[in-house]
């Protein structure tokens, strides 16, 4: 059915406003009835006319009719001869008027002033036809009609004089009896041409307006179901019900916002969803965190509060191992703490305006302490303009150290590491990729190296290893900019870190800005 009515109702009256097919339904509710009026007006009369044609005379039967066609033929030959038309005008008019009845065997006789005017016989001949008929008086109008013919005697006169007008014919049988010609025949017959073309105009009249009344239930009832349905479907919690119905007008516009609504709140919900499984995740990951170190700092507690390091030097390891297990822990709690900080927006950046060439001599600080730890490291400018930034320097330290010290974290064995600081110039951006040749991430674990608490490896031995923290700190420094920040693995199989920066629009301003926003 959904298909047939997309058939039928075009794609570009679907599209009507509801307003337009208001005010089309109402011109359409008057002009369907004025038309079906008309036509039944028309047929009637083209019907009725047809049948009863009382203008001439068109038949031989004497009836009704037929009498009532003599007069009104007669009558026009008087309203002739006394009109204001020049005399060749009204004889031209009568002979047109003559030659029709002559089809019927008539004969038409005229005098003006007591001498022949018109004839369509010889005069005398016309008299004495008229005459065999009926006796003719040509001073007194007379109609007769009887077995052996019609006769009518008619006068006129005007300024010019007097006219008599003798009609006859012999060929007419009169038929004074009989229903068929009787005057409540032609009533009754009138009245039953009346009542078919009545239910005609009815039937049509009915007709359009379940034509009306469908063509509004396909085009604004219909559509207000299906959005009804798809309202329930929704409230129900079924997200994955569309509302299928396309058009620009304004219930097209409201299946259209419920789509989106379903969209956005089955995204909300995914969302939350996932926000409740890190959550869940984050959780677990700072239990298990937590309980190495507090593990670690317990037994060796014991060990020493029941005379297990019974020497100097053992009492000395001990103790430092559970104050290095307490700064492991001290510091992921400050991790956590400045994450949770950057999440709520509670943190102000002191920005200022820093050039990407102030970047190198960092960087070779970096290439410095690289080198300590077995690194080589490479720094590529590829910037054209020397563009501007406009960051917390301070903060930007902290992120790029945290990418620094996952490359460390995660070099190869037996393989010397490598770590490559490129920075690249486009239109609107500035972006820095750190790349180095460690271990890598698979590529399902790319899209969640930034979460809270995860880690690429699940083993969580040790939480000297790293709290799982540091790349989520980054991502949220990074996002406090207007940046971006994602991975990929690079041509080595190892990990490229990028990040997208805005460039400052009016490098001239004064340096040192302060941004006081949170």
């Amino acid at each position: 059915m959904a298909g047939i009515g997309k058939k039928i109702i075009p794609q570009k009256t679907r599209n009507f406003k509801i307003n337009t097919r208001i005010i089309i339904t109402s011109v359409l509710a008057i002009v369907i009835p004025i038309i079906i009026l008309t036509l039944a007006a028309g047929i009637f009369v083209a019907t009725s006319l047809n049948r009863y044609d009382f203008s001439s005379v068109n038949t031989q039967s004497y009836n009704v009719i037929n009498q009532i066609q003599w007069t009104q033929t007669v009558s026009n030959i008087s309203s002739v001869l006394t009109g204001g038309d020049s005399e060749s005008e009204k004889l031209e008019q009568i002979k047109e008027t003559a030659e029709k009845l002559e089809d019927f065997g008539s004969i038409i006789y005229i005098e003006k002033n007591g001498e022949p005017y018109y004839s369509t016989i010889e005069p005398q001949e016309a008299l004495k036809a008229a005459g065999a008929i009926a006796p003719i008086n040509k001073n007194v109008n007379s109609y007769y009609y009887g077995e052996s013919g019609i006769v009518i005697v008619s006068t006129a006169a005007d300024e010019s004089g007097n006219y008599t007008i003798i009609t006859a014919n012999s060929n007419y049988a009169a038929q004074e009896s009989g229903v068929n010609n009787a005057p409540q025949h032609i009533i009754l017959s009138l009245t039953n041409n009346a009542a078919v073309v009545l239910g005609v105009c009815v039937f049509t009249f009915v007709a359009a307006i379940i034509v009306i009344s469908l063509l509004t239930s396909k085009t604004i009832i219909g559509p207000i179901e299906k959005i009804t349905k798809g309202a329930n479907e929704i409230a129900k919690g079924n997200l994955d019900y569309e509302i299928d119905y396309q058009s620009t007008n304004e219930l097209g516009q409201l299946a259209r916002s419920f789509n989106h609504m379903r969209l956005r709140v089955k995204e909300s919900i995914n969302s939350k969803n996932r926000a409740d499984q890190q959550q869940k995740e984050m959780i677990a990951g700072i239990a298990h965190d937590l309980r190495t170190p507090l593990t670690s700092i317990k037994g060796y507690l014991e060990g020493i509060k029941d005379g297990v390091a019974d020497t100097p030097e053992k009492r000395e390891r001990y103790l430092q191992t559970i104050y290095d297990s307490a700064v492991s822990m001290e510091k992921m709690l400050n991790d956590l703490l400045t994450l949770s900080k950057l999440e709520l927006g509670t943190i102000t950046l002191n920005r200022e305006k820093v050039r990407t060439s102030d970047f190198i001599s960092f960087a070779d600080e970096i290439g410095e302490e690289l080198k300590k730890k077995d690194f080589d490291f490479e720094t590529i400018n590829n910037t054209k303009s020397d563009p501007v930034l406009f960051i917390d320097t301070d903060r930007f330290a902290r992120v790029v150290d945290n990418i620094i010290s996952n490359s460390i974290k995660y070099r190869r064995k037996n393989v010397r590491g490598k770590i490559k600081l490129t920075i690249s110039e486009y239109e609107h951006s500035v972006i820095f990729e750190i790349a180095d040749n460690g271990m890598g991430v698979d590529r399902k674990s790319l899209e969640r190296i930034f979460d809270t608490l995860y880690r690429a490896d699940k083993a969580r031995t040790n939480v000297s290893d790293g709290s799982g923290l540091g790349l989520a700190v980054c991502k949220q420094i990074v996002e406090q900019h207007g940046g971006m920040i994602w991975a990929q693995t690079n041509s080595e199989n190892g990990l490229s870190i990028f990040i997208s920066l805005p460039k400052t629009e009016k490098p001239e301003e004064t340096e040192n800005e302060k941004d006081t926003d949170n």
